[in-house]
């Protein structure tokens, strides 16, 4: 079974600890075949170097593993500068923290209208799409498969949404009938932090559920 991990920062991001080499190298020793680097929009400065770095490393690594060019966009609150980062170049993006309980984060109905300038693969990390459902009384699962947006599933430990997901076997039953798209990622900033096991028992999961993981 092939291992996807699309959530990873380096040192472009202000809290990540490696170089792109390192996280890559780090990926092909735990024998992860897709690796995505989604640094901190907030954290980069010059958006060129940041995908011409990571294409350098596509090539150097392409006998070994795949590599993506992601971005981590935040909402807390909708960067001014939103619009540099809809790059040619980029493989995806995803935005996190919707589901954050303070006034400055970004209004679902505009966050998905919001989506529509964006022309690539996008996601939702970091979020509880049941607590957005109850919050705005919608069918979350429903608007992200009509807006095309998948949803990751985040193995770091820090939200308690990943917990309640994978234990919970009425939300798996509503996310495997809906067919909607999921990704999976680590949020890696530094390499000692990688748990590759809950990475392939995710996988594993996922693939019992049937749904798409994207970029396999």
């Amino acid at each position: 079974m092939k291992t996807v991990d699309l959530h990873n920062h380096t040192t472009f991001s202000y809290d990540g600890m490696n170089t792109c080499e390192e996280i890559i190298e780090n990926a092909i020793k735990n024998s992860i075949s897709v690796i995505g680097i989604t640094d901190h929009q907030f954290s980069i400065n010059n958006i060129d170097e940041y995908i011409n770095k990571i294409n350098q490393c596509k090539e150097k690594y392409k006998n070994k593993i795949t590599v993506k060019c992601g971005i981590e966009i935040g909402l807390r609150p909708k960067p001014d500068n939103f619009v540099s980062f809809n790059k040619k170049g980029l493989d995806y993006c995803i935005f996190e923290c919707l589901d954050s309980d303070n006034d400055i984060t970004m209004d679902l109905f505009e966050f998905l209208e919001w989506t529509r300038l964006f022309n690539m693969p996008k996601g939702l990390a970091h979020t509880d799409i049941f607590k957005l459902s109850d919050k705005y009384h919608v069918n979350m699962i429903k608007l992200m498969k009509q807006y095309d947006i998948f949803w990751e599933i985040n193995t770091s430990g820090n939200y308690n949404y990943y917990y309640d997901f994978i234990t919970s076997f009425n939300k798996q039953q509503l996310i495997k009938k809906s067919g909607l798209k999921l990704s999976i990622g680590s949020d890696t900033h530094y390499i000692r932090d990688l748990n590759i096991s809950k990475i392939r028992s995710v996988h594993t999961l996922i693939s019992g559920l049937g749904n798409p993981i994207i970029f396999l």
